[in-house]
């Protein structure tokens, strides 16, 4: 009986005396381990999610890029079949700068053909949207090309439609042409179209050249004339047809 109750003595002494150790190892296993396990797990997210940020970023760019691609395709073909109906022989051009030095500010462009290519000052340029303007000046890869807005540029022209209604058209002012006729045609349909009219063998018949806004008359004696937006954006235009002896 007593060495049972020496053998229970002894036990729970024991018990006691490595209560501590347990008590400090459930303690760390609690809360370092759980913490440190927790931490890592943090980490693993984070590195996770930012590895779907990049893979999603890079597939945003993939998108963006294919549809880039997409457009330029679709203005290429464009380009091309515009240049297809276009009598005669044209050349492709991109423009490279505004504002030359052949004009004043906002009526001229450079582009990257030149007399290699066929192109010499008076050659006619034209876009899909209508026509641009002539060629003032050439070198070997480069041209100026002078915008029919510039007044000196002088384009002969007809109102779509209408009988007789057919003059010279000239740059006139605030990014607006003047039509001046050739005779008094009456009053004129708004929004009526402007197209040249191959008068003078200079510019080929059939570019359109812009919409009729308006028409007036200076006096009772006077000519009515008309004037024309410009179906060329010209701000925002990338690629011209240069009409060339090739």
């Amino acid at each position: 009986m007593a060495v049972a109750v020496v053998s229970l003595f002894f036990r729970g002494f024991s018990a006691e005396i490595v209560y501590p150790l347990e008590r400090m190892k459930a303690l760390f296993s609690r809360h370092i381990v759980a913490r440190v396990a927790g931490m890592w797990r943090g980490a693993a997210a984070l590195a996770e999610n930012r590895r779907l940020r990049a893979e999603a970023a890079a597939l945003a760019m993939d998108s963006a890029e294919i549809a880039r691609l997409c457009e330029e395709n679709a203005k290429l073909r464009a380009l091309l079949g515009y240049r297809e109906k276009l009598p005669g022989c044209w050349i492709a051009a991109e423009v490279l700068s505004r504002d030359g030095a052949a004009a004043a500010r906002g009526r001229t462009l450079r582009v990257d053909k030149g007399t290699l290519a066929g192109v010499k000052p008076g050659s006619v340029v034209a876009c899909p949207a209508g026509l641009v303007g002539k060629v003032a000046s050439a070198s070997l890869h480069t041209a100026e090309v002078l915008l029919i807005t510039d007044p000196s540029v002088k384009v002969a022209c007809q109102v779509a439609g209408i009988e007789g209604a057919a003059g010279i058209l000239a740059g006139g002012t605030d990014e607006r042409l003047l039509l001046r006729f050739f005779r008094d045609c009456g009053e004129l349909p708004a929004c009526s179209k402007v197209f040249t009219s191959g008068r003078g063998g200079v510019y080929p018949a059939g570019i359109e050249v812009g919409v009729m806004v308006d028409t007036f008359r200076e006096g009772p004696e006077a000519l009515r004339e008309g004037k024309v937006q410009p179906a060329v954006d010209f701000p925002a235009l990338e690629d011209v047809f240069i009409r060339c002896e090739k």
